[in-house]
């Protein structure tokens, strides 16, 4: 656990009802846009370090906001993978994150509800409800995509509608560790 460093991501199932769901939709659309879609996740966050403790920033019930990651997820356990830039953060780049992440938990009161709604029209009626939002609104997927935008915005376009596959097969991150 030592091994993770600020800005990495973490993409991670659970065996809940609302995970189970996320993943068979997001498996649908992987297989209609043409991903390999073996693994598939639920939840996307960001680890980050202070006062050495690992958190973990991304949007859950009320907002963007950080938790403990050994306080929610079992590093022997839980289904997980662990991501890093290729380009391995300068420490300007690892205090930019932490700044952006707590800027971003600072407006973000709520989590996205309706976008589990979006995503269910979009793959089963093939109609776009996708809109660019507020900070103050994000799902997981398109909360991480923004703390990567940050770090590299040339990379990053149309971050309100992220699914699992942009951050999973992002060319600009390499999975370090896998838990299954």
């Amino acid at each position: 656990m030592t091994d993770i460093k600020t800005g990495d991501t973490l993409l991670v199932k659970t065996d809940a009802f609302l995970s189970k769901v996320i993943c068979r939709v997001m498996k649908r659309w992987g297989k209609k846009m043409g991903y390999d879609v073996k693994q598939v996740y639920s939840h996307a966050a960001r680890f980050v370090w202070i006062a050495e403790k690992l958190y973990l920033f991304g949007s859950v019930e009320n907002g963007y906001n950080p938790i403990i990651f050994t306080r929610h997820y079992d590093f022997e356990k839980s289904n997980f993978v662990i991501m890093r830039r290729l380009q391995e953060l300068s420490e300007q780049e690892a205090l930019q994150t932490i700044n952006y992440c707590l800027h971003l938990d600072t407006l973000s009161i709520t989590y996205q509800y309706w976008n589990l709604f979006q995503w269910l029209v979009l793959v089963y009626l093939n109609i776009n409800l996708f809109k660019e939002d507020s900070d103050k609104f994000t799902y997981c997927f398109e909360a991480e995509r923004k703390a990567r935008k940050n770090l590299n915005p040339e990379n990053y376009t149309s971050v309100y509608i992220t699914d699992i596959f942009h951050l999973l097969y992002d060319k600009n991150y390499k999975i370090i560790h896998i838990n299954e």
